[in-house]
């Protein structure tokens, strides 16, 4: 396995991205954190100490994160340890 999405089965980027690499055939792994505990755990502790994570929890604490704010889904980690919330430009 190259890397893990990490993501939820309810956010429609995370599907977009687990649909892209089916159809392109690249094998992944799926951290679904609408679906396991052990997988919000594992998101959370990335949101809460990651700095790609910076920009999202800056904007938590915002009038409008209700409505307008972001999480930052899906991430791709890397087995080497890389992360990246860029779209993969899988085709």
């Amino acid at each position: 396995m190259m890397f893990h999405i990490v993501g939820s089965h309810l956010c429609p980027n995370t599907i977009y991205a687990i649909t892209k690499c089916k159809d392109a055939g690249i094998p992944f792994g799926f951290k679904d954190l609408s679906a396991s505990l052990k997988d919000l755990k594992y998101f959370l502790a990335l949101h809460e100490h990651d700095g790609i994570y910076d920009p999202y929890r800056n904007m938590s604490g915002k009038e409008d994160y209700e409505k307008n704010g972001k999480i930052g889904l899906p991430c791709f980690v890397f087995e080497d340890g890389f992360k990246t919330l860029e779209d993969l430009g899988f085709e």
